[in-house]
């Protein structure tokens, strides 16, 4: 599996969109490198038999992703960071009646093999590649790759790529102009994976014919007929915003008494530029 290189916007990145999506029970997990093996601790199952998996633990308050890492790591095994190497993906969980997002880097410590000097920490070296599942581990001492909540990798598409596909996708037609623009302005689904994932298409990577870098759509009427089904669980904001953008793209019927009252004014002036745009008044 590909890894992403840890930077200061990923970092940003994987927080707010977590809490847009209304996650914000964080954790964090780290593989441990050395000689193209990871590092598994042993823990205890919830039938008392070992499990093993990779070091983790929650984000406490105040603590930076990195932090957590470094701490993680230190308190579980005793080894020091010496670099963040990638990021892997996340993996969810539910726990407590609550959503838990587990993020997943690479990582390489100083003097990896002193683990194996000490007795107390039972632990065990694995070839097999680390993905976003390899949290969780399993009895038989391989990271779980299919069982459970699925894992994700936070591909190259980066919000600010995804919203340039989106609106080269749009371009010269007034209405889709302002649909993207208004989806890509109030910025929350753009960040959720259950709307990217099901309602966008994955960008292009070719130059089109007027030479145009990658292009994404949106299945505007998939999205509506999600939200009426209560299958994309929102504010109502967020409601309002994507039944105006998607009626505004495709013509999908929508009640405006509804969807704009109760819109505060921020949001309130962000339609009424949409709908200036459609009409062909640019600012």
């Amino acid at each position: 599996m590909t890894h992403l290189a840890v930077t200061d916007h990923l970092l940003d990145e994987l927080v707010s969109g977590s809490d847009a999506e209304g996650t914000t029970r964080l954790a964090v997990a780290a593989a441990i490198e050395h000689h193209d093996r990871t590092l598994l601790v042993e823990t205890t199952g919830d039938d008392f038999g070992p499990v093993w998996q990779l070091p983790a633990d929650l984000v406490l308050p105040g603590e930076t992703l990195l932090q957590a890492l470094a701490r993680t790591v230190g308190l579980t095994t005793g080894l020091g960071v010496v670099d963040v190497t990638g990021y892997a993906g996340y993996h969810d969980r539910l726990a407590g009646g609550e959503v838990v997002r587990t993020f997943v880097f690479t990582v390489t410590a100083d003097d990896p093999e002193r683990i194996c000097r000490w007795a107390v920490v039972g632990h065990r070296w694995t070839s097999d590649p680390v993905t976003a599942c390899s949290v969780l581990g399993d009895a038989g001492g391989h990271p779980t790759t299919a069982a459970g909540p699925t894992g994700h990798l936070v591909g190259p598409t980066t919000l600010h790529q995804l919203s340039a596909a989106l609106r080269a996708s749009a371009k010269g037609l007034f209405c889709a102009e302002a649909a993207v623009e208004l989806l890509v302005a109030q910025q929350s689904w753009l960040y959720r994976h259950d709307f990217v994932d099901r309602f966008i298409g994955r960008p292009t990577t070719s130059q089109g014919p007027a030479g145009r870098s990658g292009t994404a759509s949106v299945d505007w009427a998939g999205a509506s007929a999600a939200l009426d089904a209560g299958r994309l669980p929102c504010s109502g904001a967020e409601d309002s915003l994507l039944r105006i953008a998607s009626s505004l793209a495709e013509g999908t019927p929508v009640d405006l008494r509804d969807a704009l009252t109760g819109l505060d004014t921020v949001n309130t002036g962000l339609v009424a530029r949409a709908v200036c745009h459609a009409a062909g008044h640019r600012p």
